[in-house]
């Protein structure tokens, strides 16, 4: 609890900056967030000032987990993250850019930013990679869609790697081309190794910002790895966090294991994957590999623990992604793994939302990585 109200206290000291500090980052920048999931993008976004007044995300789980949280942060103080959102649940090919602003309750002009990841797995090389046959695929033009109706002032699309070498890289020169809406966006394109910003975990993915003002954003340079601070690793992640069976923290509960498994975890070498779940051993002195989703009918599950025979639970996953603790995610077993999974990791993404705000809305702003550990009470990262 101690971790909690220290956290309560830098957001109570942050929201008096809003008022009180010139070129302050944390003056609020009205945003949308598209393709929400469990808010990882969201809490980021939200560190650097933005504030988001609708989550659009078509997800049960993910919906119940945007709602718990905000709720909690209103009625506890505890933070306040998302305390401005309505979380819009439905499938974003329902929805039009005039039921966006009615929820968000703004105007069509007063939209800044809109931010969002659209489904991935589609052209993941994790996956079948079907590309624009799956209806994954597609909601890529969805996004695209409400880019061209609520035109706002600039839009950040996140995805994965595969989407540059996926059928010889047409998809994205033509999302590109539509985003760009013939000249009106000028459109950056950066690829990150997020373990080069101190994220525990070897995560790449690729990002697509659009600006209405003609701004080209130069790419964040790295923060760790060569000739920089050390990579950030699995024992930084888990060396304070007990067994589930010692602690009680939301999402700390694992899967049950036969002992036919426990014995084949406990073989495995640091850093070897298991042949038959295709996850991997982490190694404590690296940042984890990337956490597996799964697909839409399950198997979403952690790494195997570096010290114990088991999968990490879905809340070492999450400290992995850089959730705060006290981020509560919905249901049980794969469902909390999938959210925690598909999103960006907050701490990258306030990191990112920070480079944004200067480069596209001219703020000289501050916002350090250790800044943003405060912000988030990532305790076991300092």
């Amino acid at each position: 609890m101690h971790t909690l109200k220290r956290l309560s206290s830098n957001l109570e000291i942050s929201r008096l900056a809003h008022k009180l500090l010139p070129h302050c980052p944390f003056s609020f920048i009205p945003a949308i967030s598209l393709f929400s999931g469990g808010g990882g993008m969201d809490i980021g976004f939200e560190v650097a000032g933005f504030k988001t007044y609708c989550c659009v995300e078509n997800d049960p789980h993910s919906c119940i987990t945007l709602r718990t949280n905000r709720d909690i942060g209103i009625n506890t103080g505890i933070h306040g993250f998302l305390d401005s959102a309505v979380v819009l649940e439905d499938n974003v090919c329902n929805i039009d850019a005039k039921k966006i602003i009615e929820v968000a309750n703004l105007k069509k002009g007063e939209i800044s930013l809109i931010y969002g990841g659209p489904p991935c797995q589609a052209f993941s090389v994790f996956g079948k990679r079907k590309g624009l046959e799956d209806d994954r695929g597609i909601l890529l033009w969805e996004f695209v869609r409400i880019i061209n109706d609520l035109r706002p002032e600039a839009f950040i699309l996140e995805n994965v790697v595969g989407l540059k070498t996926y059928d010889n890289s047409s998809v994205l020169i033509e999302l590109q081309e539509r985003l760009s809406q013939g000249g009106k966006y000028t459109i950056s394109f950066h690829q990150y190794e997020l373990a080069d910003f101190g994220i525990p975990q070897f995560r790449s993915r690729i990002f697509l910002i659009g600006s209405r003002k003609g701004i080209n954003v130069p790419p964040m340079s790295p923060t760790h790895g060569y000739l920089l601070k050390p990579y950030r690793t699995v024992r930084e992640v888990l060396e304070n966090l007990d067994e589930p069976e010692n602690v009680n923290l939301p999402n700390h509960k694992g899967r049950v294991h036969s002992q036919r498994i426990v014995d084949r975890y406990a073989s495995l070498t640091l850093g070897q994957r298991d042949p038959k779940t295709r996850i991997n051993k982490l190694h404590p002195d690296r940042p984890s590999f990337t956490i597996v989703v799964g697909s839409d009918a399950g198997g979403g599950k952690g790494h195997i623990h570096p010290y114990n025979p088991r999968e990490v639970t879905p809340r070492e996953s999450a400290r992995i992604q850089t959730f705060p603790d006290f981020w509560e995610f919905s249901g049980t077993s794969r469902h909390p793994i999938r959210q925690v999974g598909n999103a960006v990791p907050p701490l990258f993404a306030a990191l990112l939302a920070g480079h944004i705000r200067k480069y596209l809305f001219n703020e000289k702003i501050v916002l350090s990585y250790e800044n943003v550990l405060d912000y988030l009470g990532l305790d076991y990262l300092k």
